[in-house]
């Protein structure tokens, strides 16, 4: 019964000597949680005022909607939970800094375990009745305004478990950060070491990765932090913020939870262990145990000299020399500063050489294993044996994903998804030729996402140029393009059915026309393009151009299209018979006149002692002139001539060598069109030629080496 009774005595006293942080912990959370409510609720209703084309049943959902944004995941609230489970515990075993405190608690007849007890449950009573009471405040304003569904409450309830799991995780770093020091700056230096100290590493090392391997990506697979709760907020609170429902937020937040439950019992067991050993005389120290500075020093020069490197090579464009020579001084500069602060004498610069030394060379290891890839993240190809299945992304194709809830998702997601190539061996051979080979010596350089799957159950991103020039990559491209895996992988209507009653409109465009399409003949035409696209491969998208487009445009906006070559036989007898399809080429009859820019680009390339252009620079600004303060000139002067073409007969010939700019493949040589040329089409009002009548002109390129000699002529530069 004594002890009872000094357990709640000690309790009590202890919250009377914490009362400003009663204040702040109460008003803070009551404040935010009552005017994010009105907030964002007053926002709707005000739309609704305005917009009188919302529904009851809209503008319901939106106030539901508001109130979730408010009192659940919002992005205001973890800051404030991160502030308040630092300062709560700092200030809770504050006394720990003063050594004349520390004796009068010491000469109090409480047990050290019980004093631990009470601050530590105290500080969490202080922050979950400043929560309750905030969220029952915004709880009330909401309900008042009939905002308040079992939806939002279920949101409530998750939000509150992992706000207060937050909360646990920061209270228990701090504590732990106290223990191991005994000053409060030191204390702050150390809290903050610890909640960031994962993601600055990530930070650096992903830095360093994209900087020294040339095969890096995150196409596929994003490394990020594993145990920052501070990162976790970042990354995941608005996924957690537009989950549709609180059961979509409990599968996104519950695994984060569990995550958390066991860093903050680490945490707690290593504080709790801390304090049990600390002695009275750590008072007023920077560590409170010396074994932890040489630790703490390592730890810290570390990533502090390869941030120093690592921005030093960026300013320095590249320069590695200045960069190990950055980190080691930096290394120097940290191991000095810290040694200072655990000793608070200036005289300690050059204390215990032995662990600056450690940093020092720690700093230079990471440095070599980037530098010369000496774990081989370059070099490594899996044997064929060890491969489940292969993702591959080959530049030269875009379009739009989304899921079965109509949202945005990107390319690499649907691959990533979809495609499970188990024929491995093309990819590989394009790995063991490429690779490692320079990209400056082939003659079309493009790039490859590639997904390794191993049996093991790991997964490997790798990118890598390869040369699309290269007869044995175009052979193994074929042999990928034209599998069935592939297609599926890359093609959203080869792998899934998109329901009819989401499609709004279907056209058809060569680009120019704009044939409408009747949306119950969706499925008839994507069968008929399925059949042709049995031919598709890399020789197809290579050699050709697309001849048009058909595009689905679906409920929010979202649309896709599928590309139509001149071989596609049943898509194009599908499209006459619907009365669609126009020819790639126009009549010259239907258009009015063309209208041709010629940039001449070559009086723009940097002038050199190489450089065919350079007796340009020397003849129009004489020696004296520096050729690169002549080039800078030169780039704001605008070499472009126009030239507009009325006569039939040369609007004829222009037609027979031009493209439209958004059909050209991407697949296509570097020379498959003359980029140095642009073209505007326009139509004659009155023709019948179904062109789309929101535009007045058209784009299109001239095909590589066919621009006609009198448009040539016509565009000729003349120097004044």
């Amino acid at each position: 019964m004594t002890s009872k009774n000094s357990f709640w005595a000690s309790s009590r006293e202890n919250h009377k000597r914490r009362i400003w942080v009663w204040i702040v912990a109460v008003l803070s959370q009551v404040l935010l949680y009552g005017a994010m409510t009105t907030i964002y609720l007053s926002r709707i209703k005000n739309q609704y005022a305005i917009r009188a084309f919302w529904t009851a049943e809209a503008f319901r959902n939106a106030m539901y909607q508001a109130a979730r944004d408010a009192l659940a995941f919002s992005d205001n609230l973890w800051p404030v939970v991160t502030f308040l489970g630092a300062v709560i515990a700092m200030q809770g075993f504050s006394y720990l800094y003063d050594r004349r405190k520390v004796d009068m608690y010491h000469s109090v007849p409480v047990s050290k375990k019980q004093r631990f007890v009470v601050i530590y449950i105290n500080g969490i009573i202080i922050y979950l009745t400043g929560n309750l009471l905030g969220l029952l405040t915004g709880t009330v304003i909401a309900a008042a305004q009939k905002a308040v569904n079992v939806d939002v409450l279920a949101n409530e309830g998750l939000a509150f478990v992992w706000n207060f799991l937050l909360f646990l995780v920061i209270y228990h770093a701090m504590i732990l950060a106290v223990m191991l020091t005994g000053s409060r700056f030191v204390t702050l230096c150390m809290f903050g070491v610890f909640v960031t100290y994962e993601m600055m590493a990530y930070w650096i090392l992903e830095s360093m990765k994209w900087s020294f391997f040339k095969t890096a990506t995150g196409f596929y697979l994003h490394t990020n932090p594993k145990v920052s709760p501070l990162y976790d907020c970042m990354n995941v609170g608005l996924e957690l913020k537009n989950a549709s429902d609180a059961a979509v937020a409990a599968r996104i937040c519950l695994p984060i939870c569990g995550k958390w439950i066991l860093i903050a019992a680490v945490l707690f067991a290593a504080a709790y262990f801390c304090y049990r050993k600390r002695q009275s005389e750590a008072a007023g120290k920077a560590i409170a145990y010396h074994v932890v500075e040489p630790i703490v020093k390592i730890a810290v020069v570390i990533p502090a000299g390869l941030i120093v490197g690592m921005v030093v090579l960026e300013t320095s464009y590249n320069n590695e020399m200045l960069m190990v020579i950055g980190m080691l001084v930096g290394g120097v500069i940290f191991c000095a500063a810290l040694e200072v602060l655990f000793a608070f004498d200036i005289k300690s610069l050059f204390k215990h050489l032995w662990s600056g030394g450690i940093a020092l060379a720690g700093i230079l290891v990471v440095f070599c294993i980037y530098k010369w890839d000496i774990f081989g993240y370059d070099s490594y190809i899996p044997k064929e044996n060890e491969i489940e299945s292969i993702a591959i992304s080959v530049s030269g194709y875009y379009d739009n994903y989304w899921n079965d809830n109509f949202e945005y998702i990107s390319l690499a997601d649907f691959e990533k998804e979809h495609m499970f190539l188990t024929d491995t061996e093309p990819v590989l051979a394009l790995a063991r030729k490429f690779q490692m080979a320079d990209a400056e010596q082939m003659a079309d350089a493009r790039s490859v996402q590639v997904l390794y799957r191993l049996q093991s159950g790991r997964q490997v991103n790798r990118s890598f140029m390869i040369d699309y020039a290269d007869k044995d990559a175009q052979t193994q491209l074929n042999r990928i393009m034209v599998s069935e895996a592939y297609k599926k992988g890359i093609f959203q209507y080869m792998t899934e059915e998109l329901s009819l009653d989401k499609l709004m409109r279907v056209t058809y465009s060569n680009g120019a026309a704009q044939a409408a399409i009747a949306v119950e003949e969706a499925d008839r035409l994507k069968e008929a393009w399925k059949k042709d696209m049995e031919q598709y491969d890399f020789t197809l998208v290579r050699e050709n151009h697309p001849c048009g487009q058909i595009n689905f445009q679906y409920v929010n906006y979202m649309s896709n299209y599928l590309l139509v070559y001149e071989g596609f036989e049943n898509t194009i007898a599908c499209l006459q018979e619907l009365e669609a399809y126009y020819p790639v080429k126009l009549n010259a009859a239907d258009i009015d006149y063309i209208t041709v820019t010629n940039y001449h680009n070559e009086l723009t390339e940097p002038a050199n002692m190489e450089d065919p252009g350079y007796d340009f620079y020397r003849e129009a600004y004489g020696p004296a002139v520096a050729l690169d303060t002549a080039y800078e000139e030169d780039l704001y002067v605008d070499y472009s001539v126009r030239e507009t073409f009325y006569d039939e007969a040369q609007i004829a010939e222009i037609l027979e060598n031009i493209h439209p700019i958004w059909m050209v493949s991407e697949f296509a040589d570097r020379d498959a069109t003359e980029d140095n040329y642009s073209v505007e089409v326009v139509f004659k009002k009155d023709t019948s030629y179904p062109y789309e009548r929101d535009s007045y002109y058209f784009n299109y390129y001239f095909l590589g080496g066919q621009v006609p000699e009198f448009v040539v002529e016509a565009t000729a530069y003349e120097a004044e």
